[in-house]
């Protein structure tokens, strides 16, 4: 599971880049110059256990305490 994690850091991060952008923009809009907006899907974590939402660096869930668990 932290393969997953690992990969949308790595496309996070890819997607940062201006390069990225530049490239990404003029094959949408067909033009050199036009920036695009990426938005990105906000990951929501959520404890099993009680349903408290969590920040998604947490390992341990602050309410009851269980073991967090991210899905893909």
């Amino acid at each position: 599971m932290s393969d997953v994690y690992d990969r949308q850091k790595e496309q996070e991060e890819i997607q940062k880049s201006e390069d990225f952008l530049d490239i990404f923009s003029k094959v949408v809009s067909g033009k050199s110059g036009y920036k695009t907006i990426i938005e990105k899907k906000k990951i929501i974590v959520q404890c099993k256990n009680c349903g408290t939402v969590l920040d998604s660096s947490q390992k341990f869930c602050h309410e009851c305490g269980t073991k967090v668990e991210k899905d893909t």
